[in-house]
């Protein structure tokens, strides 16, 4: 019940102040990913998102907790290695070893991927902002953005 005044909440104050401390807490997670992924090589595209109160709303009258307000998709350069998956399991060690994270709703797509073929980490971290970070590397992202696991497909 808690959760749902605190969804409630964010859909009916999703203002500048909210937008402010997404800036500020996905700039602070990218610094501390940049500065751990100095030694290893690992070519990172970051994309940050506010789902609209439109699809918060959707996703509560299909009976579902929206977790996933706020978003930080990490894509990883394969190095035309399609089926590099190592480096998603890297990010998610540096990001739970620096942030306070949910394991409770953590998901993991890649070990087990979804029946269109989704795949990706997903890891919940608590700032002052519960936020969704995706893990996945470049191929896996063109599948969900254009392939077989897009809501377009």
């Amino acid at each position: 019940m808690l959760y749902v005044c605190y969804i409630l909440f964010v859909i009916c104050n999703l203002t500048d102040l909210s937008y402010k401390l997404f800036e500020k807490n996905t700039n602070k997670l990218i610094t501390i990913i940049n500065n751990n992924l100095l030694d290893n090589n690992i070519n990172i595209h970051y994309e940050k998102r506010i789902k609209s109160k439109e699809r918060i709303i959707s996703k509560i009258k299909k009976a579902k907790i929206p977790y996933d307000i706020y978003g930080l998709r990490i894509i990883y350069n394969t190095n035309n290695d399609y089926y590099n998956t190592n480096n998603a399991y890297v990010i998610k060690n540096i990001i739970q070893d620096n942030f306070n994270t949910l394991n409770c709703i953590y998901d993991d797509y890649i070990e087990k991927p979804k029946i269109n073929n989704y795949q990706s980490l997903h890891i919940y971290v608590i700032t002052t902002l519960l936020i969704e970070i995706q893990i996945r590397n470049s191929n896996m992202h063109n599948i969900s953005v254009s392939g077989s696991a897009s809501n377009y497909y």
